[in-house]
């Protein structure tokens, strides 16, 4: 590996780690794009939708911890969510973990794209919404 490629790779994990542990998101959400685009751009090596999944998997894992630790000091955890919410995340996450193989790259940009763009949604327009809700009460 050359210098440029670990100075962009550290750059991307840096910065989406510390976007996601800032808003408690996962981080795939914003480093998905970045590690399929970014490198690229730069003529370093492209990954595939199947090596960024992976890659974000890892990063979700560790920014998990930071952001455990970090919300835990602030008593911000429900831990009753935690428990009946962990066990049916760690079931799908394997299930859809040996499920991405049976999918094509395509597949996999394709849901990716479809999650983002509910999300952001959800995020500016549901709320949104609910906010006009609340003031009209």
């Amino acid at each position: 590996m050359d210098f440029a490629f670990i100075i962009t790779i550290f750059l991307i994990g840096f910065i989406g780690s510390y976007i996601s542990g800032m808003l408690g998101i996962g981080g795939s959400i914003i480093k998905y794009p970045m590690l399929l685009y970014i490198p690229p751009l730069f003529g370093l090596a492209a990954f595939s939708a199947h090596e960024v999944t992976g890659i974000s998997a890892i990063q979700v894992f560790f920014a998990t911890i930071g952001g455990v630790w970090a919300y835990r000091k602030g008593g911000y955890l429900n831990q009753a969510l935690i428990i009946y919410m962990g066990s049916a995340i760690l079931i799908g996450s394997f299930i859809g973990g040996y499920g991405s193989k049976l999918m094509s790259e395509d597949g996999i940009n394709l849901i990716y794209g479809i999650l983002a763009f509910f999300a952001a949604v959800m995020m500016f327009i549901l709320k949104r919404e609910l906010m006009m809700c609340h003031l009209i009460k």
